[in-house]
């Protein structure tokens, strides 16, 4: 993902979408002349606020942003929720979007002890309103030895019957697949007018 930052999507303002604790806002907002983050945390905010200075961090939502119409050069979404309409309304004219989500076999080995019939995830929709840049999955394997952590941080532990949640407390090292889709958008000037009549 850095690389369509530093090749990219270089310009004065970035705002990461869904900050959370401010890991990925951090290394991508030194990028910036002004960088911003946002999440509804209250707890997250604070914590990323103490550790980068560069960095204006604000609690809200990602659907109600408390930013001007196109004032924004980049934006990131990293797996959150995605506020397509609100991002059109801060990014400037071809300005870029830069969305990060599960690929299909994400955690596929952690949902086939968890579930008797894992299917893979869906590829995202392409969303019309913008240019797709471009789109590529980043896939690595990796020995997992504390599984239980893994299943925390996943939407699968308040979707999972007991039996599947006792399956996962019974292991102790799982090999399990890693897979990212990055998905770079461009908000197209003409678009832009079009959608401006």
């Amino acid at each position: 993902m850095r690389q369509y930052v530093k090749g990219k999507a270089n310009g004065s303002i970035y705002l990461d979408a869904g900050c959370g604790q401010g890991y990925y806002t951090k290394e991508i907002g030194a990028n910036f002349e002004h960088s911003y983050g946002i999440d509804l945390s209250k707890e997250a905010i604070l914590h990323a606020s103490k550790q980068d200075k560069h960095t204006q961090y604000i609690v809200g939502s990602l659907f109600d942003m408390p930013f001007l119409d196109e004032s924004i050069d980049c934006v990131t979404s990293i797996f959150v929720p995605l506020g397509q309409d609100e991002i059109y309304r801060i990014l400037k004219e071809n300005g870029y979007w830069i969305v990060v989500g599960p690929g299909p076999k994400h955690c596929f080995e952690l949902k086939e002890v968890l579930y008797d019939t894992p299917y893979e995830n869906e590829m995202p929709e392409i969303l019309e309103q913008y240019e797709l840049v471009n789109q590529e999955i980043i896939q690595k394997k990796k020995m997992v030895d504390d599984v239980w952590s893994l299943l925390e941080m996943t939407p699968y532990r308040y979707k999972t019957s007991q039996a599947g949640l006792d399956r996962v407390k019974q292991l102790e090292r799982l090999e399990v697949t890693f897979e990212f889709v990055v998905t770079v958008y461009k908000k197209h000037e003409n678009n832009s007018k079009k959608m401006g009549n």
